[in-house]
């Protein structure tokens, strides 16, 4: 059941549409385009509770989904909204469930080129603690609560014709879950500051910026940050440029004694190689609160695909990854990778008020022949939690492989093998893997067929998380 915070949270949405909607009315375009929806999926799992091995229930699931989309786009602004109806019906237990998701984001200009406005807003559910199941809306045990975030930013820019560019943002997110978990609750300010050199300046540029957030969770704990800092820019060829960033960084929040604390001055010296459109690079190292800290990016685009290398590191919550780090599913209901960035979207850590240092790597090559998309992808997330001292890590390789068998007909295979340890539980670990396999048919005017088998299997030094489960999955859907 949704909480009453959540309630309140929706009825923001709502008073949100109708300003959106008197701005796009003043606008001579098109109206909202509305794409509905529907699908319908027999479901057979050899354990639909994924209970330990000895223990497995076996299930048939009818899972039927309604939805909606609406997109609409101006000279003035944006925006879309995408609405999803689940209905879960268990044959074996009698049981049935309903749960609602949907997403929605727009951007409106109310003075052009200069006053704009930005939100987001997102409902779904999750799982409130990871060391449980796997799990998923078909998962009968899992221990799920729903998750409402919503963000809105108006912002100013200026041009100093071609001497600079400014920019002053405030944002405001709030991040509501179920009553399973109202205490790690919590709402974002921030405000962001820029001044960035204009043309004026040719090869030497320069850039100064000023950051503040304070994150207030509803069991009275807080996350505050505030950085200043300055950039100078050097284009020493059309292809490299070096850079330097120096600054000063305050935290405030819960600290383990063990660990450094978590405010001085910080700086980071780095060079970008950019010899053609296909190809970007970019690197620093630097020094920040005493530890030296790196980055990285590189894209190369090759005839047949792209090389992509991310490493991030930074201070965030599980609330703020609520908006960064949203989990996407694919047609079997494990998470994927953002297609454009080729970044891997984990499973959420437990909830908690707990700030962390994320050390986040990712890796790999996906490519495209004329009847084949590929994918292969390495990734290493590392998370220090502030306030006790206390790690974890995710490690793992993923891959994905769609080949075209026919015009309208199409084969997919996945894998992903994964190690993790818990930050809650020094002497765990598991270790998971995910096969996937399916096949599809275009039956033409936006109806599809599809028909998937998965399996799934976690092997834990605990014994009571291991568990294997087989999945067959025949799914009919139409657009309309």
């Amino acid at each position: 059941m949704v909480s009453e915070k959540l309630a309140r949270g929706a009825g923001v949405c709502l008073v949100l549409l109708p300003f959106s909607a008197s701005v796009f009315a003043q606008q001579e375009i098109a109206l909202w385009q509305v794409t509905p929806r529907a699908s319908i999926a027999q479901i057979y799992s050899d354990n639909i509770e994924q209970a330990r091995r000895g223990e497995e229930n076996s299930e048939a699931v009818t899972d039927l989904n309604v939805g909606f989309r609406l997109d609409r786009n101006g000279p003035r602004g944006s925006g879309r909204f995408d609405y999803n109806l689940q209905g879960v019906a268990f044959w074996d237990e009698s049981d049935s469930d309903v749960f609602q998701q949907f997403t929605g984001a727009g951007d409106v200009a109310l003075a052009p080129e200069r006053v704009f406005v930005e939100g987001s807003v997102d409902f779904r559910q999750r799982a409130v603690d990871r060391n449980g199941s796997l799990s998923d809306n078909l998962t009968l045990n899992a221990d799920r609560t729903d998750v409402l975030s919503l963000r809105i930013s108006p912002y100013l820019v200026q041009r100093f014709e071609d001497a600079a560019v400014g920019e002053l943002r405030y944002a405001y997110s709030r991040v509501d879950y179920g009553s399973e978990a109202d205490e790690d609750d919590s709402e974002t300010n921030r405000f962001l500051a820029t001044l960035d050199s204009g043309p004026m300046f040719g090869r030497l540029g320069w850039g100064l910026s000023y950051d503040y957030s304070k994150e207030d969770f509803d069991d009275g704990s807080s996350f505050e940050n505030q950085v200043i800092e300055a950039l100078g820019r050097w284009e020493t060829t059309d292809r490299t440029s070096v850079f330097a960033v120096v600054g000063y960084e305050d935290n405030e929040f819960e600290l383990d004694p063990s660990l450094s604390e978590p405010d001085g001055f910080l700086w980071r010296v780095g060079a970008t190689y950019q010899p053609a459109a296909r190809t970007f690079v970019e690197g620093f190292f630097g020094e920040r609160y005493s530890d030296t800290t790196y980055g990285l990016e590189l894209r190369h685009q090759v005839r047949t695909g792209q090389f992509f290398a991310d490493y991030r590191e930074e201070l965030t919550t599980t609330n703020d990854d609520e908006f960064a780090l949203r989990p996407i599913r694919d047609e079997f209901g494990d998470p994927v990778f953002d297609r454009e960035t080729g970044t891997p979207l984990f499973e959420e850590p437990d909830l908690t008020t707990n700030v962390y240092l994320s050390q986040r790597f990712s890796g790999g090559f996906r490519g495209r022949l004329t009847k084949t998309d590929w994918g292969v992808r390495i990734y290493n997330d590392r998370r220090e939690f502030q306030n006790d001292g206390s790690s974890e890590r995710v490690t793992g390789v993923a891959g994905n492989l769609t080949w075209r068998l026919a015009p309208r007909t199409s084969l997919g295979a996945n894998a992903r093998w994964e190690e993790s340890t818990f930050a809650d539980e020094a002497d765990r670990e598991d270790t998971i893997l995910r096969l996937g396999a399916g096949l599809s048919r275009d039956l033409g005017r936006g109806a599809d067929l599809s028909l998937e088998y998965s399996y799934r299997e976690r092997d834990s030094d605990r014994e009571d998380r291991e568990f294997t489960e087989n999945r067959i999955t025949a799914t009919l859907s139409k657009v309309f």
